[in-house]
């Protein structure tokens, strides 16, 4: 005779491996958007005839934003909810990557950095809002766990990525896929908005 208390717990299980699926994957992709750019420094520099002081400095107000959007963000995840901000936020940091191939311009590139950044604080609270509402406490610590692995995964792929990328199609070609892939991560996200 099937236990009915074991087949509740088994379907919890899959719908938290599920979740962590989706939050897992949206995070791996937000950590390979994050170093998505410094591979093609090189590149960069002679497009924009600019000093590698210069594209640190794309980086810097890259993670200035980041940091200065990351509280107002959190609040933001306790009014209106958790994946619309993760949805929203990976889809506009999505696309400022992908716009910066249509710029020739040093403040241009400099001003989608920026607001890509900000987009970018949206993952990590709203991320742990989402887990730590649907994930049981016992599973918790693998939860975050595993969703810790799979941002670190994103940041071992990126440099590689993007290299072969640029060396194929060029980097405005690289940077373009990358910014899909971005959004090819929102758009499981809102697929599977229901297990958020």
């Amino acid at each position: 005779m099937i236990d009915g208390t074991g087949q509740g717990a088994r379907r919890e299980v899959r719908r938290e491996t599920k979740v962590i699926g989706l939050v897992g994957g949206a995070f791996l992709v937000h950590h390979f958007l994050q170093l998505a750019l410094p591979p093609l420094f090189p590149l960069l520099k002679i497009e924009f005839q600019v000093s590698y002081a210069a594209l640190g400095g794309i980086m810097t107000a890259f993670s200035l934003a980041s940091a200065a959007a990351q509280i107002p963000v959190g609040f933001l995840v306790d009014r209106v909810g958790a994946r619309w901000v993760l949805m929203g936020g990976l889809g506009l940091a999505s696309a400022s990557l992908a716009l910066i191939a249509a710029t020739s311009s040093y403040t241009a590139f400099l001003a989608l950095a920026v607001v890509m950044g900000a987009a970018n604080s949206a993952c990590t609270p709203a991320d742990y809002a989402i887990l730590s509402s649907s994930i049981a406490r016992a599973r918790a610590g693998r939860a975050f766990s595993l969703h810790t692995f799979a941002g670190q995964v994103g940041f071992v792929l990126a440099p590689a990525t993007m290299g072969l990328l640029a060396a194929w199609g060029g980097w405005r070609m690289a940077v373009v896929a990358a910014g899909v892939l971005g959004l090819l991560a929102v758009a499981a996200l809102i697929l599977g908005r229901g297990l958020l």
